[in-house]
């Protein structure tokens, strides 16, 4: 029964390490698709949090394998935004280079 119970701690150590390790990538795959995004569009991150959703608009297009963050910005003339910035692809989540953003201010409709 021993040998069950130390072979069942091996084969379960390098799976939850594994998890961890993938976890922890993620985040920090999604957080470099999203200063590549401010950089790329002439924007200063001046607050950026971690999103259980986007606006409304994403709820039906939207995948549990893509991150949101509702940012605040600042452009190069000093005006402010808000908004969310979602990384990833719907299928291949942060595996892909994809990030959408959607404008506090804006009209998803337009």
């Amino acid at each position: 029964m021993a040998a069950n119970s130390t072979l069942g701690y091996a084969l379960l150590l390098p799976a939850a390490t594994a998890l961890v390790v993938y976890v922890a990538w993620c985040f920090s795959r999604s957080r470099s698709l999203l200063q590549r995004w401010a950089s790329e569009n002439g924007l200063q991150i001046l607050d950026s949090k971690l999103s259980p959703s986007g606006p409304p608009s994403w709820n039906w297009t939207s995948s549990r394998s893509q991150t949101v963050y509702f940012v605040r910005v600042r452009d190069n003339d000093g005006r402010e935004r808000r908004g969310w910035v979602r990384c990833g692809s719907f299928w291949a989540g942060v595996f892909s280079d994809k990030t959408e953003v959607r404008w506090e201010d804006e009209n998803p409709n337009a």
